[in-house]
C-alpha cells in the first residue's frame, strides 16, 4: 500500500467532530460493519463501495495488529464497478434490431421498435452486471491520523473522493472538509485573528488582464462561509517562484525551522483570464528555463508545481496542486531504521506529517504576508518582476545566434 511503501499520492482532509484516542475493538467494529460484502453501500450505476484492511483487495478480517499503527487507523476504501461497456451495449441493441428486421420481413424498423431493442440491452446488461460478469475492483489506502485528526485519502480523483466522503460519513458519523487551499487559508485566518481580511480578499493580479478576459474573482463560487478562496493556493505558488528567485529559496519562519523550497521536474500553468490556454514545462529546474516567465508575464499562473521541500536535515520531493492541495508522487527520505516493516511504517508517517508541516508553514508565511497591509508593495513587486520576466526569452539569444 502507498503509505506503507513507494511513492504516496493523497488527499488530505480535516474531520469535523472529535476524534479518537486511539484505535480500539469498537472502532475496527464499525469498519467492519462497513466492509465490502457485508454492509457496504450501493449506488443506482452498480458500483458498490465498502471498506477493506490495507493488506490486501479481498481482506476484511480487522484487527488492531495491521489497523493500529502511528497513533492512526490504516485501512482501505475499495470500490467495485460493475458497468457494461458502452460498446457491448451497442451490440447488444444491434442484435436485437437485426432479428427484428429478420423477424418482420421489413427493411426498416419502427422508432418503437428500436426503442424496444435498446431497452431490452439495456435489461440484458443489467442481468449480467448483477451477476458480476463486469466487476471491475478498485482499492485506495487510508491512513487516519488520529492525533491531528485528518485523515489522507490514497487518491485525487473526485470520484473517488465523493465514495470516501459517502462511506465515511456513513461508517463513523462524522463529515470531512477537504483541506483545500482555501479552508486552510480560513482556518488560519480564524486563528490569527485574519478572518475579516481573509473574507475581503479578492484574487490579486499580477498583471494588467485584457479586454474582455474573465476575471478571477468570477471563480469564486458563492460560499457563504467564505471558504471559496482557493485562489489562493496558486497565488502560493506564485509567492514561492517569486521569493525562490528574487529573495531566497530558504524561508524563514516566526516559529519552527526555515523551509528551503525549490522548483523540480515539472511546472503546469494555465491562463487566469481563459484566453491562452496551458502550458506544461518538464526539466530539472522548470522556472528558470526562458519560457516559464514569459508564461507567467504572458497571465499564465502556476497550478500544479514540482517541488523539493527540506525541512529539518530533510529533502522530500512531490508534486503539489496549489488550488486543492492534493499531493501526487511524494518521495520520502529513507527510513533510518528498517529493523521491520512496522518501523519503516512508522517511520514513513512521521515523515509524512513533518512533509505536511512544513508545506502549511510554508502557505502560513504566504497568508501572513498576504492578508496584511505589506501585501500591496509585495505584489507591486512581484507585478514588475514579472513584467520584467516577458523578455527572458530575449536575454538568453546570443549576439551570434541573433546574427
Amino acid at each position: 500500500m502507498a503509505f506503507a511503501s513507494g511513492s504516496i499520492t493523497f488527499k488530505r482532509f480535516f474531520v469535523q467532530g472529535g476524534s479518537y484516542d486511539r484505535v480500539d475493538k469498537a472502532l475496527l467494529a464499525k469498519l467492519a460493519a462497513r466492509a465490502i460484502g457485508a454492509d457496504s453501500l450501493r449506488t443506482g450505476d452498480q458500483t458498490e463501495i465498502g471498506w477493506t484492511t490495507a493488506e490486501h483487495i479481498l481482506d476484511t478480517d480487522f484487527d488492531l495488529a495491521t489497523a493500529a499503527v502511528a497513533d492512526g487507523l490504516h485501512f482501505a476504501l475499495r470500490i467495485d464497478t460493475n458497468k457494461a461497456p458502452a460498446e457491448l451495449l451497442r451490440s447488444y441493441q444491434k442484435t436485437n434490431e437485426q432479428a427484428m428486421l429478420e423477424a418482420s420481413g421489413r427493411e426498416f424498423l419502427t422508432r418503437v421498435q428500436r426503442r424496444e431493442a435498446r431497452e431490452q440491452a439495456l435489461a440484458r446488461a443489467d442481468a449480467e452486471a448483477r451477476s458480476g460478469a463486469f466487476r471491475r475492483m478498485k482499492q485506495v489506502p487510508v491512513f487516519w491520523d488520529l492525533t491531528r485528526n485528518e485523515v489522507y485519502l490514497g487518491g485525487t480523483g473526485s470520484a473517488v473522493a465523493d465514495h470516501f466522503l459517502l462511506l465515511f460519513r456513513q461508517t463513523f458519523d462524522r463529515s470531512l472538509a477537504a483541506a483545500s487551499s482555501g479552508e486552510m487559508a480560513a482556518r488560519w485566518a480564524a486563528t490569527a485573528g485574519e478572518t475579516r481580511r481573509f473574507d475581503d480578499c479578492k484574487p490579486a493580479h499580477f498583471i494588467n488582464p485584457p479586454d474582455g478576459a474573465d476575471d478571477p474573482a468570477d471563480g469564486m463560487g458563492n460560499a457563504t462561509d467564505g471558504r471559496s478562496r482557493d485562489f489562493l493556493g496558486t497565488e502560493w505558488l506564485t509567492w514561492l517562484w517569486y521569493t525562490s528567485h528574487v529573495e531566497s529559496p530558504e524561508i524563514t519562519m516566526p516559529q519552527g525551522d526555515p523551509v528551503t523550497v525549490l522548483f523540480e521536474k515539472s511546472l503546469q500553468l494555465e491562463c487566469a483570464s481563459k484566453i491562452t490556454g496551458a502550458t506544461t514545462i518538464s526539466a530539472d529546474g522548470p522556472t528558470r528555463l526562458p519560457e516559464a516567465p514569459v508564461a507567467l508575464a504572458g497571465g499564465k499562473r502556476p497550478i500544479r508545481a514540482g517541488l523539493q521541500i527540506a525541512t529539518q536535515g530533510d529533502a522530500f520531493s512531490c508534486r503539489v496542486r496549489g488550488d486543492v492541495m492534493n499531493f501526487t508522487g511524494v518521495q520520502l527520505p529513507p527510513p533510518e531504521d528498517a529493523g521491520s516493516q512496522r518501523v519503516v511504517f512508522e517511520d514513513r508517517i512521521a515523515r509524512l506529517r513533518d512533509l505536511i508541516d512544513a508545506t502549511e508553514r510554508t502557505y502560513a508565511a504566504f497568508l501572513k504576508r498576504r492578508l496584511s497591509g505589506k501585501w500591496a508593495r509585495t505584489l507591486n513587486a512581484m507585478r514588475n518582476w514579472i513584467a520584467a520576466g516577458r523578455h527572458a526569452d530575449e536575454a538568453t539569444t546570443t549576439p551570434a545566434a541573433a546574427s
